[in-house]
């Protein structure tokens, strides 16, 4: 990033949609364009709904669906995007209702969540696909799981499917798709997609 204009303080707090995020633009990741996305999960998620969000950030998708009463176990292993999770969260006021851990998602599911396996997952990161195994692994039967992915317009959403239905096979569940969606454009010719499904 390259500051044109002003003093070079990147530091900023954005709202939307009632959410207020803090974060320091030049140090962490954040999309306008996934505006949409983040008020649908808030809107998806009921009260008490147990979520993981295997890669949190600054809190794109947990801080929306905490807002609306889920309990959300939120991992991002940044330290930078952890320290704004972590003072989103108190900013927002769900600190009750979220447990940020700076951590690989992997080691935390592997150590074993609290309270078992969720009712649904949240895979925010473009190469999401490549911790399908983890994310069935932390999922109950019957839960829901939304798997982001860049993927090239001729394989759209042929690809992100297919993925999601090997691993399952592999781990002897099997998906239903509820949903497939474009977010956004992600460069020349690649797309930002979401597929839905529950797996049981």
């Amino acid at each position: 990033m390259t500051v044109v204009a002003g003093e070079g303080d990147t530091e900023t707090v954005h709202t939307e949609h009632g959410t207020e995020y803090a974060l320091d633009l030049a140090e962490v990741m954040f999309s306008p364009g996934n505006k949409a996305e983040r008020v649908r999960v808030g809107d998806r998620v009921e009260t008490g709904e147990r979520v993981l969000d295997m890669f949190a950030g600054i809190g794109y998708f947990t801080l929306p669906m905490a807002r609306a009463g889920a309990e959300v176990t939120a991992v991002e292993r940044n330290p930078t995007a952890f320290r704004y999770l972590v003072e989103n969260t108190m900013r927002n006021g769900v600190d009750g209702l979220v447990h940020p851990y700076r951590a690989d998602c992997r080691e935390v599911i592997d150590a074993g969540l609290d309270g078992g396996p969720v009712d649904r997952v949240v895979m925010g990161y473009y190469e999401s696909w490549e911790y399908l195994d983890h994310a069935l692994a932390a999922l109950a039967p019957g839960g829901t799981l939304h798997m982001h992915e860049t993927t090239p317009e001729q394989l759209v959403f042929e690809r992100p499917v297919e993925r999601l239905e090997a691993a399952a096979s592999e781990a002897g569940r099997s998906v239903e798709i509820l949903d497939t969606r474009r977010v956004k454009s992600h460069s020349e010719g690649v797309s930002h997609v979401v597929v839905d499904a529950r797996v049981s």
